[in-house]
């Protein structure tokens, strides 16, 4: 089977927007362009202490586990643990939200303006590998771009995601945070191509 062309691939680490209330981890997501409009996506966690089990986080009924992952197009994922990735074309006010949780669930919108009206983008499901120790877990997301995503050009970019720890407290991880609260939508956290 053929291979596509990497256009870009990075590895960047995640900070949570308050350290003190967080839950100790080391957090990094590693984000591949593919040449023929595929996104993939992996996030990692691990005990920010080495030798230490991971802190005990809520993954929905995906638990400790390593399967491939085939949920449903759900609304509100952020509440709960959600790995998400945020894209537009540079210069253009247009922008998409893909949400993927541990148990597969997913959804991806498209916003015409900043926080304006979400709407479902018409898109096949993505693949969702979900793989979980104690020591550590990787959530990879392979999502198909077309017809919806036409241009052959690195969007700008950001990777986030929210964590429910076993007492139903969320944090919130990003690439940087620039407002008072956490705001993943915040155009000044994407990386530019």
């Amino acid at each position: 089977m053929a291979r596509h062309p990497v256009m870009v691939r990075q590895v960047c680490p995640l900070i949570p927007f308050s350290p003190d209330t967080s839950p100790p981890l080391l957090a990094s997501a590693e984000f591949v362009w593919k040449e023929h409009n595929t996104l993939e996506l992996s996030f990692s966690l691990r005990p920010s202490q080495s030798g230490q089990p991971l802190p005990r986080l809520h993954y929905g009924d995906a638990g400790l586990s390593t399967n491939l992952r085939q949920g449903q197009r759900l609304d509100g994922l952020w509440t709960h643990t959600c790995f998400e990735a945020f894209f537009a074309l540079p210069n253009h006010d247009r922008y998409w939200e893909l949400n993927a949780s541990p148990n597969g669930d997913w959804n991806l919108y498209r916003f015409e303006t900043y926080r304006g009206e979400g709407a479902r983008e018409q898109t096949s499901a993505p693949l969702i590998h979900w793989q979980s120790s104690q020591w550590d877990c990787r959530c990879t997301i392979r999502l198909s771009l077309s017809p919806w995503w036409t241009p052959v050009q690195c969007p700008e970019l950001a990777i986030s995601m929210v964590l429910e720890d076993r007492h139903n407290t969320l944090s919130y991880w990003a690439l940087s945070h620039h407002g008072k609260e956490p705001d993943f939508h915040d155009r000044r956290a994407f990386l530019t191509a």
